[in-house]
């Protein structure tokens, strides 16, 4: 059992490791997903390393962002001197990135970032198959779906139980990059879930914090984390102060041990609770989605604030576990022998290194007395060590040099630290991928993904389309024709098996000429069961470089290019299985929670699937209500429009996606004929996204 804690610059490192952690992640100057936190520099990871396999803790770096394929050299040549130094384990959400770890770092852990969107069995793995040694799940799954996943997979489970939560599924979340430029998915969230909106038939004139989740501590439930078979419990929080990272461990290190030594004792003291509550923790607190699938009682509705510090616990956590390193104890045997090397031998525990020095002479005034070789052996300043125990051999009279001593302490300490940070190679049982193999005969076509029957209809009136039907409304209306593609759900859980796989033979006894996968889920089911089905892979699953576009391209027959890549970017990527999102609201959350459900109460497949909220500005937003699988796609207020910008580029007007949301027939039909016929007006609203500006 692995207590995992946030380290957002090096004082916060030395906190978690004074307070008991057994691992910490923190963020070095690139690619991790808190770009605004201090982070650390390159010196100050490998000090880090070095200083935490001295306290038997491991060091795992965030590299949990998307890699640009003008950056991909740049990840591997930023990681090896890490790797050589002894880093533990790199967290990683690209595909491109995590297909290739081993090849480049064979003894390194790869751990799947939450980002890496991990719903279930099934992306579990396909993950493992790719080499990860473990995956942090989504923070959505509950205690029943952990247990069937650690059954199922034998991988490390790593997941979150303390911290702030983020509203949409991690790693699916276009929100605040679509809005203001800032990707989450490159580290810089501006956090639009924690503003003010209010759904459009709201008469009561309060705005509410509809997206805002409760913080979680789930300090009361430890004992059904570590029963579930939980490997690493993470404490989230790199962007706070190094206070909220050393005590949290601290608090945390207490009770997993309480409850390891006498289960039965376990019970959380008030207090300790109450000092959770005021070190960081917004207004309300949760225990997160362990046994609750959504709902109000999870949301901040009133405020996202954050409850006051407690001054006098701040300065005592400061005092007890900031102020220094706390030593560890080593013994020491040093051999004086007059004509001989003098040599010094250091334990630490299971480990022991001898170093040898200068000659020992024979006295001519006055002689080394043992005192005050222990004394000097036993000066280790700034060093990680403490001599608990000095022990000198010195048959006869012996003298050597004060500098002589302190050199054959420098040594060994330097040996002993080198020694100690020698880690053990990452051992892996892999299981293989059962890979879709493509067969590229699929035909290129545009793409309409309809949202509705008269959508739908609509399409039919055009040719040499494909036409995208999503699941819950395949399995509900009659359709006919051999362009049709069956769109999976967009989150695909446990509990969705038996409904995905009924609907993948639905199509296949129904002649659907491919299947649209937004997921890893969706991905493995299909290659597990042999469905001979053409694949086209969604833009959820990121291709941002070659490695990842390589990797999609040998398991399936087209993928749609990530939204949020630039036209240059999509350049250096495009290959002839590419689409590109040309028109359409972009899907800016893929959520457990419902804004209906939270606002007035769960109205199950009743009326529009559609519900409507705005901002403070008056935007707009849409939420569709999948009430099939229990979800919601929050859309963005005015379509992404492409039409002229595509006429003027590389991309082929045959490969190019058109998403309809809650676009009338009119609508449907006016766009329809601008992108296939040419004729047609623009949309009122509208907007270009990603085309010029990409993310940073």
């Amino acid at each position: 059992m692995e207590l995992l804690s946030p380290a957002g610059n090096y004082n916060a490192f030395i906190g978690a490791l004074n307070a008991g952690c057994d691992a910490v992640y923190l963020g070095g100057s690139r690619f991790g997903a808190r770009a605004y936190a201090d982070n650390f520099s390159d010196e100050e990871i490998i000090k880090a390393i070095k200083l935490a396999h001295i306290n038997n803790v491991k060091v795992y770096l965030t590299v949990n962002t998307l890699i640009k394929e003008r950056e991909y050299s740049d990840v591997i040549d930023y990681l090896r001197p890490l790797y050589e130094a002894g880093l533990d384990g790199c967290i990683v959400q690209d595909l491109g990135l995590i297909v290739r770890f081993k090849e480049f770092f064979p003894d390194m852990e790869c751990h799947v970032s939450t980002q890496g969107f991990a719903t279930g069995i099934e992306s579990v793995k396909f993950y493992k198959s790719l080499g990860a040694s473990r995956v942090v799940l989504a923070r959505e799954l509950s205690l029943d779906e952990i247990k069937k996943i650690k059954a199922s997979v034998d991988v490390e489970l790593e997941t979150f139980i303390h911290g702030a939560m983020c509203y949409s599924y991690s790693g699916e979340c276009l929100f605040s990059s679509c809005l203001g430029g800032r990707s989450g998915n490159r580290g810089r969230c501006a956090g639009p879930c924690r503003l003010p909106y209010k759904m459009l038939d709201d008469k009561s004139g309060t705005d509410k914090y509809l997206l805002s989740m409760k913080d979680q501590c789930t300090i009361d439930i430890i004992p059904e984390l570590i029963n579930a078979g939980i490997d690493s419990l993470k404490i989230e929080g790199r962007m706070k102060k190094p206070e909220y990272s050393a005590f949290v461990t601290s608090v945390y290190r207490k009770y997993i041990d309480l409850f390891m030594e006498h289960p039965e004792a376990y019970k959380v003291d008030k207090r300790d609770f109450e000092n959770l509550r005021h070190m960081y923790l917004r207004s309300e607190i949760g225990k997160g989605y362990y046994h609750v699938q959504n709902g109000r009682e999870m949301i901040t509705l009133d405020s996202p604030a954050y409850n006051g510090n407690d001054d006098a616990l701040m300065k005592s956590v400061s005092e007890q576990f900031l102020s220094g390193v706390k030593k560890q104890p080593i013994t020491m045997y040093a051999s004086l022998v007059p004509g001989k090397n003098a040599s010094l031998t250091v334990i630490r525990g299971e480990t022991s290194v001898t170093v040898e020095g200068d000659e020992v002479s024979t006295p001519l005034n006055r002689p080394l007395a043992e005192a005050d070789i222990i004394k000097q052996l036993s000066k280790l300043g700034d060093t990680a060590f403490s001599a608990e125990e000095v022990y000198v051999e010195m048959p006869e009279p012996a003298f050597m040099p004060v500098k002589s001593l302190n050199e054959l302490r420098r040594n060994a300490i330097e040996r002993l630290t080198d020694e100690l940070s020698v880690k053990e190679p990452a051992k892996i049982s892999l299981i293989t991928f059962k890979e879709q193999k493509a067969s590229h005969s699929f035909a290129k076509k545009p793409i309409v993904n309809v949202h509705t029957k008269e959508q739908y209809d609509v399409a039919c009136a055009f040719d040499d389309i494909y036409i995208g039907v999503p699941a819950e409304l395949l399995l509900k209306e009659s359709f006919s024709g051999n362009n049709i593609i069956a769109v999976l759900p967009d989150v695909i859980r446990i509990k969705d098996y038996g409904y995905v796989k009924n609907f993948l033979k639905h199509i296949c006894d129904n002649n659907c000429c491919a299947v649209y996968v937004r997921n890893f889920e969706g991905l493995n089911i299909i290659a597990e069961g042999n469905y001979d089905l053409n694949v086209v892979v969604g833009s959820e699953i990121y291709s941002a470089n070659k490695s990842a576009v390589e990797f999609i391209d040998d398991i399936s027959d087209a993928h749609v290019a990530p939204l949020e890549l630039s036209k240059h970017e999509l350049a250096e990527c495009y290959d002839g299985n590419t689409y590109v999102f040309a028109y359409g609201k972009l899907p800016l959350m893929h959520t457990a929670n419902c804004v209906l459900k939270t606002s007035k109460g769960c109205e199950k497949h009743k009326g529009n699937p559609f519900v409507y909220f705005k901002d403070r500005t008056d935007t707009v937003f849409s939420a569709y209500r999948n009430c099939d699988i229990c979800s919601n796609i929050i859309y963005n207020s005015v379509p992404t429009f492409l039409c002229e910008e595509l006429k003027e580029s590389r991309f082929s007007s045959e490969r190019i996606i058109l998403s309809f949301t809650d676009e009338n027939a009119s609508e449907t039909r006016n766009i329809l004929s601008l992108y296939l016929g040419g004729a047609g007006e623009n949309p009122d609203k509208f907007t270009k996204a990603y085309w010029k500006r990409g993310v940073e």
